[in-house]
């Protein structure tokens, strides 16, 4: 029997959260949940299906949820940048700046060439006020993006 053919309780959380992040890369969030919640069920602590399921929560406005997902993740994971860039993301979303402040913060103290964060700083700050440091983080943002790019040409020729 082929991996696809084996009914779902006989897949491993793995192979189970692998299905739900096709399901969500096709934006079939309904779907993706159910997956996931499955590979949870496995493996409560599988970080990787935590934060997937955390960005379909997002997707759908569930933020309360989508916090609960990713705190739990950060607990397995305190150094994971992305966890802390999308717990940022739901704190932005719901207007919590401050605390959306501190997720981006954390993200870039992490990950300091991490041109999302960057940009995602940027706006918060533009919606404190801060146009100064605002367009600091976008010209990192850009020059960062920019280096990437020149290295993978290199890289590529």
């Amino acid at each position: 029997m082929s991996l696809e053919e084996r009914p779902e309780g006989q897949k491993s959380a793995e192979e189970l959260y692998e299905e739900g992040a096709f399901l969500l890369f096709k934006q079939q969030f309904e779907e993706a949940l159910k997956y996931l919640n499955q590979a949870l069920e496995k493996d409560p602590k599988f970080v990787k299906a935590l934060h997937a399921r955390a960005a379909i929560y997002l997707r759908l406005e569930r933020f309360e949820e989508a916090e609960a997902d990713l705190l739990a993740a950060l607990e397995i994971e305190p150094q994971n940048a992305r966890l802390h860039f999308r717990l940022g993301q739901v704190y932005y979303r719901q207007k919590e700046l401050e605390k959306a402040l501190k997720c981006f913060n954390k993200a870039i103290d992490l990950e300091p060439l991490y041109a999302a964060a960057f940009m995602a700083r940027s706006q918060v700050y533009r919606d404190l006020g801060e146009e100064e440091l605002a367009d600091i983080d976008l010209d990192k943002a850009v020059a960062i993006q920019k280096a990437t790019a020149q290295a993978k040409k290199i890289v590529d020729f």
